[in-house]
């Protein structure tokens, strides 16, 4: 092997290492964009069959409208005694990976149009994940409001605070799931949304104090993610959300 063909295979060699790594991180890109980009069409699915069954939906029912944290929740048993006595239907209208961008744009289809007795919200920690502001976010959470109370003015709304995540979990997936979603985040969005319910004139529920540990964390025995409630977590707000419903 002459010197130039040494020269060249030694530059490969080096070079290889830098073109793996690159390579590992643009597909680290791609799979990280993927996943969070992930729910666009599920939305759009979910929208339209929630306003189809709007047409057939009991009256006088209550109403959870909210994201992920939301549609996982078994509201419908969970609140069954509150439905046995009082006769209004659980309804579950939360999609995952919603932000209240698309929850103000299917509020009058999927939610208003049932001119519920209750509706509880609780929603924003998808917006804090992509990155908009806590004054955005309450302001599309205003008008929300404004949308359900000028379609069904005897509506009980009760805006829920956004609950607390986790400061840190143990895979790296659950760790990039929860970015942008710290603590002290949270807290300055739960003050602007506690400042839209005073205005609106709707019960504002802050359930920060049955959900953290001391340090203001979400509790690890109430959640399996960092993020979303267990049952154990659903349970222990269970009561305050009854308490505040009509």
């Amino acid at each position: 092997m002459s010197a130039a063909q040494k020269w060249k295979y030694a530059l490969l060699g080096a070079a290889l290492p830098t073109v793996a790594v690159g390579v590992l991180l643009a597909c680290a890109g791609v799979v990280v964009r993927f996943v969070s980009g992930m729910g666009p069409r599920d939305i759009a699915r979910k929208t339209e069959n929630y306003a189809a069954l709007c047409e057939e939906a009991p009256e006088d029912s209550t109403v959870f409208f909210g994201d992920s944290i939301t549609e996982l929740c078994p509201v419908e048993e969970l609140y069954a005694d509150f439905s046995r006595e009082t006769g209004s239907p659980i309804l579950n209208r939360g999609i995952s990976a919603e932000t209240t961008d698309n929850m103000l744009a299917r509020a009058r289809e999927t939610v208003a149009l049932l001119y519920p007795r209750n509706v509880v919200l609780l929603m924003g920690t998808n917006d804090l994940n992509q990155g908009k502001t806590p004054d955005e976010i309450a302001e599309n959470v205003r008008q929300i409001i404004r949308v359900l109370r000028a379609e069904s003015p005897r509506t009980n709304v009760v805006l829920e605070a956004v609950y607390p995540t986790a400061a840190k979990r143990e895979s790296a997936y659950e760790n990039y799931q929860l970015r942008g979603r710290d603590n002290t985040a949270i807290r300055a969005l739960n003050a602007r949304l506690a400042a839209v319910a005073e205005a609106e004139g709707v019960r504002f529920l802050d359930l920060t104090a049955l959900l953290a540990d001391e340090h203001g964390n979400l509790r690890g025995d109430y959640t399996y993610d960092g993020l979303h409630p267990n049952m154990a977590g659903c349970f222990a707000v269970r009561d305050a959300v009854a308490a505040a419903l009509r």
